[in-house]
């Protein structure tokens, strides 16, 4: 036989007070005196009580859950971002029920609807290409509509269906090719994830047209992940069909691969391949050659996020009658060196 389950009846019972009592004093209350409140505890604690959040969301209308879409869970800076925001969202009460789209638009879209049947208060979404997919911005604008907040951490120069807080990747993958052109190198590889990452190839493409330098599409190598081996591969790749003096790469592990493989055909970096990453982890400031990178701001942009949520969800207004809002985030290139330094220091542009 199963045990039951102990209810806020069972403490009420046993101290002699009322439910509402018990209930206010679980709430750590100011209208409940503290030798009560504490006694309450107490019991509950003894009971081993666990307070039934499916009640609570009946009876307030809210669950409590914040759903969130990754594009998968092998992204180093995707991972940081949730559990930062994860963190945020305890700390305000509420949990967070976390899915992954594997960069697939079709599962995108069923996970959306499995969180709106969950009755989530609100999403964060990583789409996996918001701007060449009218099926899943129909999607997400839908949602809106429908009056559950979505906030989408990724954006561009393009509309957007909902509210957005994201890093310029853009302005980073312009201020990282600059870098390079402005150390002197013209041929300039760039190492990406294609469709995943259309706004860094545009950035690269923009810095190499204002320096009046042809693009050169022997020089771009798209990966399939963000991998240490994927940027070695690719390395190979586009130092061997021809001569690159700066290698560009959307990922810090692909910068630090493509770094491996130069290291081992004898190739000095930054002398005679310069190198620049994205994201600025943990891994690229202690390399045997400290990685020059652009430098994802996460604490600032998973705290605009939330608050952007928090202020969704508490908003009386129908979201239809508010404009979506943009939240873009600078990003800062970080100069070490890779591609800037002979000496183990580092600047910030």
């Amino acid at each position: 036989m199963m045990n039951q389950r102990i209810r806020q009846q069972d403490i009420a019972k046993k101290l002699g007070v009322s439910i509402n009592t018990v209930s206010l004093a679980l709430k750590d209350s100011g209208r409940i005196n503290e030798d009560t409140k504490l006694k309450v505890q107490e019991v509950a604690k003894a009971l081993n009580y666990i307070p039934n959040s499916i009640a609570r969301s009946l009876v307030q209308k809210k669950t409590y859950v914040i759903g969130f879409i990754l594009p998968s869970i092998t992204n180093p800076i995707q991972i940081e971002t949730a559990q930062n925001i994860e963190s945020k969202l305890l700390a305000n009460g509420y949990n967070m029920m976390l899915m992954t789209s594997d960069h697939d638009k079709n599962y995108e879209t069923k996970a959306l609807d499995i969180l709106l049947s969950r009755q989530v208060d609100g999403i964060f979404l990583f789409p996996t290409d918001i701007q060449d997919q009218r099926k899943n911005q129909e999607k997400i604008k839908s949602i809106r509509d429908a009056n559950y907040p979505i906030i989408l951490l990724s954006g561009g120069n393009f509309i957007l269906p909902s509210d957005s807080v994201y890093m310029n990747q853009y302005l980073g993958a312009y201020k990282a090719t600059e870098h390079l052109i402005n150390m002197g190198n013209k041929d300039i590889a760039l190492i990406y994830g294609g469709t995943r990452n259309t706004e860094k190839h545009r950035g690269y493409i923009a810095a190499l047209k204002e320096s009046n330098l042809e693009y050169n599409p022997n020089q771009v190598a798209t990966v399939q992940n963000s991998s240490y081996e994927q940027g070695y591969r690719a390395a190979s790749q586009i130092i061997k069909n021809g001569s690159v003096t700066g290698i560009l790469a959307s990922g810090d592990y692909l910068a630090l691969g493509a770094l491996r493989w130069c290291r081992e055909q004898g190739l000095r970096v930054p002398e005679d391949v310069a190198i620049i990453g994205f994201d600025d982890l943990e891994a690229s400031r202690f390399a045997e050659i400290p990685l020059t990178t652009i430098t994802y701001k996460v604490e600032e942009l998973t705290t605009q996020a939330t608050d952007l949520l928090f202020s969704l969800i508490s908003n009386q207004e129908k979201l239809t009658w508010i404009e979506p809002r943009r939240f873009e985030i600078e990003p800062t290139l970080v100069i070490r060196e890779s591609c800037g330094f002979k000496k183990r220091s580092e600047r910030l542009l």
